[in-house]
């Protein structure tokens, strides 16, 4: 009922919300809430007891996790928002862009994307085909950045775009080439770009404790937002 590889909407008569799996590696079904309050968290996380289920919420503003904490919910991952102001901005970051292609994110790019993905990702942050499906129709163009040779892909990276606004919605390199620079030029690549298409700013969320990646975005002037978010768990 839950379980399944799209989202499936539920209507409750104390709310309304989306379900699916997180993707093949974990057993956590994802549980997107549309509307509903402390009666349906209530009621998920009795289903979660009983059926032997763990729910794991879609992201959650951190000013808004009391009704989640009175209903028996308990915070899984912290996230931070970090924002790059690009407007105005005619500053070039260095970059060596002979190895990384840009296009357009089309559908007959989710297979490989898929094989690379899983390479560089935990096993809970791997996308599924549905979640990159998810992802590209998320924004109105969405640009993939792919570093390295056709067949030795060690990394990649999708900007998403709406009315000039940017999210980074992906960005990884092949464990095996983490810490080479790659991640770094590979991000450079894709702030020029977006320098050169004029667009107003770049959002992008990580792990509250994931210092690499917080140190990789303060050197390259992104600003840590106030504004925190989290996901949820059931148990």
């Amino acid at each position: 009922m839950y379980s399944t590889e799209n989202k499936k909407i539920h209507y409750f008569y104390n709310g309304i919300f989306y379900t699916r799996s997180i993707n093949e590696f974990v057993n956590d079904i994802l549980f997107q809430k549309i509307y509903g309050g402390e009666g349906l968290l209530k009621k998920i996380l009795k289903i979660s007891k009983n059926s032997n289920i763990s729910f794991s919420s879609s992201m959650v503003n951190e000013n808004s996790i009391k009704p989640w904490i009175k209903s028996g919910w308990t915070i899984n991952h912290k996230l931070n928002v970090c924002v790059l102001n690009l407007r105005n901005s005619n500053h070039r970051y260095p970059s060596d862009n002979k190895h990384i292609e840009i296009k357009k994110l089309e559908n007959k790019d989710i297979e490989y994307l898929l094989e690379l993905d899983h390479k560089i990702f935990e096993d809970y942050w791997k996308n599924s085909k549905s979640s990159l499906e998810e992802t590209m129709k998320s924004c109105n163009n969405n640009y993939l950045f792919k570093s390295g040779g056709e067949n030795n892909l060690d990394g990649y990276a999708i900007l998403g775009e709406t009315r000039k606004f940017t999210y980074l919605q992906r960005i990884g390199i092949v464990k095996s080439s983490q810490g080479s620079g790659l991640g770094n030029n590979l991000l450079n690549c894709v702030i020029n770009f977006a320098v050169e298409k004029k667009f107003i700013n770049m959002k992008l969320n990580t792990q509250s404790d994931n210092i690499a990646a917080l140190n990789l975005y303060k050197k390259n002037k992104f600003e840590i937002s106030p504004r925190k978010l989290v996901i949820m768990k059931t148990s």
